[in-house]
């Protein structure tokens, strides 16, 4: 038990209040007793003083006469009353008592330049603690010490009750105050145990686990960090599991091909004469898997955010015309017209060069694909005061209204498309619209089935000093 968090601290408080109360207690009983004996000896050089003149004031001395003085404060306030000379001698006394009564000569000394007072045990006449005060006094011209011993049991009575009462008091202040740490530690780690048990969900791979907030600064601050690093870790495993669930799926149609080919070659299947023909496809379906692994290497980079992009300013037009004339074979294939190149302005904005570049390059490949023989490729460019727009349709077969939704899905492939594109794997639009996020932007659709397709990619022409300031590269 003393291994938790919670029991050492406990018992280090524990051990500190009552290190504390105790100090505390002793400091008061200390002082209490002293205020009491000070208080006494007040009373008793009162007492003093007064038998003191009365033994002054009489015409002669006689001892008679002294002990008869002193008998009345005896009877009135049981005081023991002594009366000696300067060499220490009883003269008279108060009492009855036959056992002499020495004042020694180390009292005698301390009573020459003021009174002597000391708390000691029984003494005289009495069998419980006493108190001695000694006085010197000059009487016809003569030396003599004046000694009272008081009953002083009351002081121990007091002390006494004093300790009981400290004592009890610790033990109630104590219990209260170990009663509510209990409790204000019990809801002060509360969170450390929220904390506990949501790190044991993600250490058996849960991290749906999320903690509250607590209203505690530094709590807060913890669970903030551990809902963060949940939400990063939970983000990379779903990316990763998706990415080996979509590389498998993709993977196990080009590899089957890969294998029947390779197979009908090596056990005759396959006639000698077409064998290169067969290993032209093969070589196709490897090209297509090298793709398909580093496009969904690029996407899960995009999932996981680390793909930083490095901000500079483009020319969004400059960058476009470049773009299209990397299909300039293709255009010239299937006899297109293109069309809004030259009448469009130029326009510039805060983004990455190459990321925007395949902005424009998987757009366009995809518009090739699927544009209509001897049909039209429309680019426009327009901007304002916080944007650029850029607009690129083709004609063809369009889209109808429920594939528009599905369109940037990874490894979606319309009906039509499954027909036309037999070498792409239905992550071109997918990672368009990643990039263009990663720039704050949007990317929009539109359609008209048996007409036209159209994008719209709205990128902002400033980007926050913030992500200036983080440009590392691509990651």
């Amino acid at each position: 038990m003393l291994n938790s968090l919670y029991s050492r601290i406990f018992y280090l408080c524990t051990i500190v209040l009552l290190f504390a109360c105790s100090l505390t207690g002793l400091i008061v009983v200390t002082y209490a007793n002293h205020m009491h004996e000070k208080e006494a000896e007040e009373q008793f050089s009162r007492t003093a003083s007064i038998l003191s003149w009365r033994i002054k004031e009489m015409q002669s001395f006689d001892p008679k006469a002294v002990k008869d003085e002193m008998t009345v404060y005896t009877t009135r306030d049981n005081v023991d009353c002594y009366l000696y000379d300067v060499e220490g001698s009883c003269i008279t006394r108060s009492d009855n008592n036959l056992n002499e009564i020495p004042l020694s000569p180390a009292i005698r000394r301390a009573a020459l330049e003021e009174p002597y007072f000391r708390m000691g045990g029984p003494m005289g006449n009495f069998v419980e603690d006493t108190a001695t005060y000694v006085e010197r006094l000059e009487c016809d011209g003569k030396p003599y010490y004046l000694m009272l011993i008081f009953p002083a049991g009351h002081l121990s009575v007091f002390s006494s009750k004093l300790i009981a009462a400290m004592v009890i008091t610790l033990i109630l202040t104590g219990i209260s105050c170990s009663t509510l740490f209990y409790l204000n530690t019990k809801r002060v780690l509360s969170p450390v145990v929220q904390v506990t048990k949501a790190a044991e969900s993600y250490a058996k791979g849960d991290f749906s686990a999320r903690l509250q907030q607590t209203g505690d600064p530094e709590m807060d601050q913890l669970t903030s960090t551990m809902n963060r690093m949940a939400d990063f870790i939970d983000r990379n495993e779903r990316s990763r599991k998706r990415f080996i669930s979509d590389v498998s799926h993709e993977l196990k149609t080009p590899i089957t091909s890969i294998g029947g080919f390779v197979d009908g070659i090596l056990d005759g299947t396959i006639p000698h004469s077409e064998e290169r023909h067969y290993l032209k496809i093969v070589s196709s379906e490897v090209d297509r898997m090298s793709r398909l692994v580093h496009t969904m290497l690029n996407i899960s980079r995009f999932e996981e955010g680390t793909m930083a992009p490095r901000f500079e300013r483009v020319d969004i037009t400059h960058l476009l015309i470049k773009t299209l004339l990397l299909f300039e074979d293709k255009v010239n294939a299937k006899e297109l017209f293109v069309e809004g190149l030259e009448e469009c302005p130029k326009a510039s904005a805060v983004a990455d060069k190459d990321l925007v570049q395949q902005i424009f390059y998987n757009l366009t490949e995809n518009a090739i694909k699927f544009v209509n023989r001897g049909g039209t490729l429309f680019f426009a460019v327009e901007s304002d005061d916080e944007q650029v727009h850029v607009h690129l349709r083709n004609t063809g077969e369009g889209l109808t209204e429920d594939e528009i939704p599905r369109i940037f899905d990874r490894f979606y492939k319309t009906d039509e498309s499954r027909g036309k594109d037999t070498t792409g794997v239905g992550l071109g639009l997918s990672i368009v619209s990643r990039i263009v996020a990663l720039h704050s932007g949007t990317v929009t659709v539109k359609s008209i089935k048996g007409e036209y397709t159209e994008f719209i990619v709205n990128l902002p022409r400033y980007q926050r000093i913030e992500e200036q300031k983080q440009n590392g590269g691509h990651g």
